[in-house]
Parts: C-alpha cells; structure tokens; sequence
C-alpha cells in the first residue's frame, strides 16, 4: 500500500499523462512563455545539472518542512527521478509533502530531446493540467496548477475521496530535468519551495544531511505569482 502512495504521489509522472504523445511533439516554444518572476525566488536559484548534484542536494534539505518531519518512502532505484517526502503519510494519498526531480529524456512517453521548456509550454495549454499561473524568469520556467486527486473506495459502492493537491514544476528551459513540488495545503507548497530555494543557495558545505533523498521508479491559465485558489480537476 505504501508503495501505491508514493506513486500517487509522484505528481509530475501522473500530471505529464494529461499531455498526450502529438501535443509533446508539437509544443508552443518556451521562448514565447511570458517573463514572469517565479514563485519563491527559483529565477535567481542555480538548480542542480543532473543526478549527482540533485541527489546532493536533496540530501542537504531540511529534516522538517512546515512541521512535517522528512519520511522515507518504498521504491525502486532509477536513475531518472529522484524523491524527498515529508509526512505523515496518508494511507491513500500519500505524504503530506513531496519534491522530486525527473528526467523527462530518459522515459518513453516523451521524445528524447524532451526539456522543461517544452513540457511546461505543452501543460498550460491543457484544461486538465489545472494551470493557474506560468512563466519565464530568466533560463528558468514554471508552472503553478491546482488538481484534485480521487481515490475510489476499498469496496463497491464506495464514494469516491477526492483531496486538492497544489503543485508547481520548474526546470531551467534547456534542460531535461523537471523539477516539481507537491502539497495538500497552498501553505506547505510555499514552505517547501523556500526550503529548496535555500537549500540550493547555500554551498554544499553549508548544511548537513538529516536524511537521504529516497530514488524511486515510477490541468485559462494566467501568468501571476504564487496563488492559493483550488482548481476542480479529477486527476485520477
């Protein structure tokens, strides 16, 4: 069970299946994204080149981020996405908090010269994605959206749980790695980009590690700064 929430909270894998193949094939270039600063300070933050520094970094984050306390959740090693979670765990939505970084090249539902650009220009165009607000601050682009995750019932006839979950994905455009922040609250979405604002600002030496970041397998938008307004979409 615990492993079916961590997948369900691997949003950007689950959020990228609302792209479909010819849309990621077609995408509106990054370039026309609008320069908008991004939330949080992350157009002035270096963010990490592949896995190695990622895997540092995340490793150099806080052990409590918004009084959630870092957790370590099931998974299988790969070397294309990396995640850090805070608890608690929720047995069907899973935990309260969670950042990872993937990489969009080495899958095969995107083309191989697929970037953080290109997915955030393919997302804001997509009802469903949720986006509420997008941009380009500098190299670097993003998107904020508001989802809704449902979960059906254990047994038949069960109403359907369905929780918002708050997001934001940022990337330098260029780049196959996407990263990605997810959160039940507006609140612990915002503290969780500042504990990786910070984090990524301070040398390696700055910070020890509490914990090790854990690898594991595997929704019209407007251009405005980091909102709390919940969307309505079914992602499940």
């Amino acid at each position: 069970m615990l492993r079916q929430c961590v997948l369900a909270s691997a949003l950007l894998l689950l959020l990228a299946t609302r792209i479909t193949p010819s849309a990621a094939q077609e995408t509106t270039p990054a370039a026309t994204l609008p320069t908008v600063p991004a939330p949080g300070g992350l157009g002035r933050t270096p963010l990490p080149a592949d896995a190695t520094e990622i895997a540092a970094l995340f490793a150099r984050l806080p052990g409590t981020v918004a009084g959630e306390t870092r957790v370590e959740v099931d998974g299988s090693a790969s070397e294309d996405r990396l995640i850090v979670a805070y608890g608690p765990v929720d047995p069907a939505f899973g935990p309260a908090l969670s950042l990872q970084a993937l990489d969009l090249s080495s899958g095969d539902f995107f083309p191989e010269d697929f970037t953080a650009g290109a997915f955030v220009a393919s997302v804001v165009g997509v009802p469903d994605f949720g986006a509420e607000a997008f941009g380009r601050d500098g190299d670097l682009v993003w998107v904020r959206a508001t989802t809704a995750a449902g979960v059906a019932g254990d047994r038949p006839g069960t109403p359907t749980v369905t929780r918002p979950i708050y997001t934001l994905s940022w990337g330098n455009a260029a780049s196959p790695w996407l990263f990605g922040a997810a959160a039940s609250t507006p609140e612990g979405l915002e503290a969780l980009v500042d504990a990786f604002v910070a984090t990524a600002e301070f040398s390696p030496g700055a910070a020890s590690p509490d914990a090790t970041p854990v690898i594991s397998t595997p929704s019209t938008p407007t251009a405005s700064p980091m909102s709390t307004a919940p969307g309505s979409a079914l992602l499940l």
